[in-house]
């Protein structure tokens, strides 16, 4: 029993370690804006050992510079931290309210964000 406990506790740390420093990306959608161009919207999500940064990018395809920079920082300030922890296959953000919990599945991370009102498919970044 005691190495059926030990062999638990050593895989949930395993598994806790795996996203330390790891990257994931969701595309949240592409909208057309004021008719000048098409926007990009993607949600990151950026590990390291005890925290989660969650971020937006979103990449403006419009031909006024002074739009661009605008559209492409409108999310800065929705920029969180949180801590998070392992529960069977599911990733738990502590105090976040704007997702549910996201569920682990091989290289991939997926939730509902309330927010957007979608399901949202994270895919782990190359380094």
């Amino acid at each position: 029993m005691r190495i059926l406990f030990f062999l638990f506790i050593l895989f949930n740390c395993k598994t806790q370690q795996n996203f330390d420093g790891k990257t994931y990306i969701a595309t949240i959608g592409e909208t057309c804006k004021d008719g000048i161009g098409t926007l990009k919207t993607s949600r990151i999500l950026k590990f390291d050992k005890n925290t989660v940064t969650s971020s937006y990018q979103v990449i403006a395809y419009v031909s006024n510079t002074e739009s661009k920079n605008t559209y492409e920082h409108m999310y800065d300030y929705l920029t969180k931290t949180y801590t998070w922890k392992i529960h069977k296959n599911t990733l738990i953000l502590k105090n976040n309210t704007e997702t549910e919990k996201l569920t682990i599945q091989n290289y991939s991370l997926t939730t509902f964000d309330k927010n957007w009102q979608s399901t949202l498919h994270f895919t782990l970044q190359p380094n």
